[in-house]
């Protein structure tokens, strides 16, 4: 298989970032959404693939830094929030369709559909914000809070703090996997349940 090209790259990422969380996730959907499990390396090049064939699809990126062991070089990349992942909305034809495209290891459906659509609104509204986003690991016990200010209110999230900085988780159960964002206590409230939450 062929890499990306630096053009198909950004084109993916001013896609993804630049859309806000209901133009990304939008509404009144008559299909359902679907969660694709991606054979490796394969996320970009579906999105790619179910673009060309008129599948609604949303593939959180962000852009991530690293830096070479053995020569120090920093190396810019786009990458998956979600690794080995991308959601699709459609129908069982659209999903057979999908298929099709030879990178789905397997598809997952999704009892919950608010709920997803939720939890996807809010990564898409931390990522269109540019936050720096730190990966977590399953979802924990915590409070659910929401940013009542700045670039990232309306925010809805698990707390969690490391060392003396507080930090919003922002998860999907569907996957067990979640993201992370640093905020400050001053403009974090307490709520019982998240607004998506059935």
């Amino acid at each position: 298989m062929l890499a990306m090209s630096a053009i198909e790259d950004n084109s993916i990422w001013s896609q993804a970032v630049c859309r806000s969380p209901h133009e990304a996730v939008p509404d009144g959907l008559t299909e359902r959404w679907w969660v694709a499990h991606t054979r490796p390396r394969n996320e970009k090049a579906l999105a790619l693939d179910l673009q060309g064939r008129g599948i609604l699809h949303y593939l959180p990126l962000c852009r991530r830094t690293t830096r070479s062991r053995n020569t120090g070089r920093l190396t810019r990349s786009i990458v998956p929030v979600f690794t080995g992942y991308l959601f699709f909305n459609g129908s069982e034809e659209q999903r057979c369709q999908a298929l099709t495209t030879n990178r789905i290891a397997n598809t997952l459906p999704v009892p919950d559909q608010r709920r997803l659509v939720g939890e996807l609104r809010q990564i898409q509204k931390a990522l269109a914000a540019e936050a720096d986003l730190k990966w977590s690991g399953r979802v924990r016990v915590g409070d659910w809070a929401r940013v009542v200010a700045g670039p990232l209110m309306g925010l809805e999230g698990v707390v969690h703090q490391r060392l003396s900085r507080l930090r919003l988780v922002l998860n999907v159960r569907m996957l067990s996997q979640s993201v992370s964002v640093e905020v400050s206590q001053e403009i974090v409230e307490r709520i019982d349940t998240p607004s998506y939450a059935p």
